[in-house]
């Protein structure tokens, strides 16, 4: 996606940097339709539904970059990760539930 693209994303939607390691990796975007998944290249991935972002932050769904590499959420660790809370309020979870 262009840079004017992401901003308009941006402006528009809540979102959540899922994958962090000196700059985003994996970032969401909360739309009507689901969740606009964008690489660390801006690159569209996917559009996961809720059940499918809730599966994949447990670790049960694979994503794989414009670059082909798997972004598995349960292989990074937590110091890349957004705080369970913050997480939990962006997927309009309970985080006592998670």
């Amino acid at each position: 996606m262009k840079k004017n693209e992401v901003k308009l994303l941006n402006n528009k939607f809540k979102s959540i940097e899922l994958l962090n390691a000196e700059g985003c990796i994996l970032k969401a975007f909360k739309t009507q339709d689901g969740y606009i998944m964008l690489d660390e290249h801006r690159e569209l991935i996917g559009i996961l539904s809720d059940k499918q972002i809730f599966n994949y932050t447990r670790g049960d769904l694979d994503l794989i970059d414009s670059e082909g590499r798997n972004l598995k959420y349960t292989d990074y660790p937590s110091s890349m990760k957004p705080e369970l809370s913050r997480l939990c309020e962006f997927l309009s979870l309970d985080s006592l539930n998670f």
